[in-house]
């Protein structure tokens, strides 16, 4: 049974994402906390954990391509549960290895991708649910991932204080199973299984994929939409491993970095669906919002290490950061959509999360190089606001390639009447002067353009 866009069962496969973010936002949000257990159980050298823990989130966004392929192969509840079984399994084996090399295949690795295949697929299922209040649904799916930190990080803290170190990766697995029950909700839509359907008439599926991507590759708009994320991606995660760290080396405690990360979480879950929501007006340029979050987060980024030693800076930027960096990601799949179109939707975001993904690695181990040679976390900070800005403006590039593109077509005065038949949706005649019936439509045609067929749903 399929579900319809916007209605009836779409808005469990809602609810269904909504707890995938849940447990998905703690792991990603709250990567600070993991990376202090295994930087205190393993005793090893910063940028070394860096990497770790970098590989992890690189995955989370850099498996895009592997989820994609699934979902265009299987479906997305498939894709859900064999994400939600690797992730736990790498968790639970995170926890009792005795070798921080290990932790690069049990939790870089193996969890990294488990983790990536759920996050994609709780993205890319409400692009398959949702048509007209796309935006806002993804704002309230992707708030999960700010209500994960608030409640999660508190409660995790003193399960790592109460059983230490293999006891809290172990909670970790089982929390992560959770997307099985979630994945099971995920009941395919028709505009999944029409794209499924699709490809099963295709003949050579693998010589299609790489030709979607070959197509993806010549956008010069999707190009600048990459490149932003990509830079914005190294900040943004550079942010949530080393910002824990920063505030400990200021005089928090651990208890008070896990009530920073809960306010963050807060922030980011109430941000999402008001950036979704003002989003899913037709007025509103996606891109150019995104302008805006990226170079105010950047700017809160470059001043927060002037007052670092305050608690009040600390929950300021503890609300900037969570509100303003998880936005991006309500806006994924309109902006997929509008510069691609459905029918490359999973592979242009899997395409797109590629760039996050090599971003995510290298902004932890960057902070962790600076570091290492002499530099101070106010540094790396720095540097990340910059990229961050950096990343802002390639997206308004966008927006001012886009307008380009859209101005470059002049239009003549010549206008012409399409009556349509409204049973068989049929073009009858074509005047050149507008009649009085009522299914006429009055068109302009563009210079040098060559109209060959025109279809007519009247409503």
């Amino acid at each position: 049974m399929s579900t319809s866009p916007d209605r009836g069962w779409a808005w469990l496969v809602l609810m269904g994402s909504v707890g995938e973010h849940i447990v998905m936002g703690y792991l990603a949000y709250a990567s600070g906390m993991i990376y202090i257990a295994l930087l205190e159980n393993f005793n090893a050298d910063v940028l070394t954990t860096t990497c770790i823990s970098a590989l992890f989130l690189a995955l989370m966004t850099g498996s895009g391509p592997i989820a994609s392929t699934i979902i265009n192969r299987y479906s997305c509840r498939v894709a859900m549960i064999l994400g939600s079984l690797m992730l736990s399994t790498g968790l639970v084996l995170t926890g009792f290895v005795e070798d921080i090399k290990w932790t690069f295949l049990t939790f870089g690795i193996l969890a990294g991708i488990g983790f990536g295949l759920c996050y994609n697929t709780g993205l890319i299922v409400i692009a398959f649910n949702f048509e007209k209040k796309r935006n806002m649904a993804c704002g309230i799916a992707i708030s999960g991932g700010g209500i994960g930190p608030f409640i999660l990080t508190p409660v995790f803290q003193l399960i790592y204080e109460e059983y230490n170190y293999s006891g809290y990766f172990l909670l970790l697995g089982g929390l992560a199973l959770q997307n099985c029950v979630f994945g099971a909700i995920f009941r395919p839509s028709k505009t999944e299984l029409a794209m499924k359907t699709a490809n099963s008439n295709r003949k050579e599926r693998f010589c299609d994929s790489v030709s979607s991507y070959m197509e993806i590759v010549r956008s010069g708009s999707m190009l600048c939409v990459c490149l932003g994320f990509f830079l914005a991606n190294i900040s943004i995660y550079l942010l949530y491993i080393h910002y824990p760290e920063y505030c400990l080396h200021t005089k928090s405690t651990k208890m008070e970095v896990s009530i920073l990360l809960s306010i963050a979480g807060i922030s980011g879950c109430f941000t999402r669906v008001l950036f979704g929501m003002a989003n899913n007006s037709h007025n509103i340029d996606e891109l150019l919002m995104l302008f805006g979050v990226f170079s105010l987060l950047g700017l809160g980024t470059i001043i927060f290490p002037l007052f670092s030693s305050y608690t009040t800076a600390k929950v300021m930027f503890a609300y900037l950061l969570g509100g303003y960096s998880g936005c991006c990601w309500a806006v994924v799949n309109s902006i997929v959509i509008n510069i691609l179109g459905h029918k490359r939707l999973a592979h242009g975001v899997g395409y797109l999360m590629v760039y996050c993904g090599v971003g995510t690695f290298i902004g932890p181990p960057l902070a962790g190089f600076i570091l290492n040679y002499g530099g101070t976390y106010g540094d790396s900070f720095l540097v990340a606001g910059i990229l961050l800005i950096m990343g802002g403006f390639s997206c308004l590039c966008c927006t001012m390639c886009q307008r380009s593109v859209d101005t470059k077509e002049s239009f003549d005065d010549f206008e012409f009447t399409v009556a349509a038949d409204e049973k068989k949706q049929t073009i009858l005649h074509v005047a050149s002067n507008k009649t009085e019936e009522d299914d006429s439509f009055l068109l302009k045609k563009p210079k040098n353009m060559n109209i060959d067929i025109v279809f007519i749903n009247k409503q």
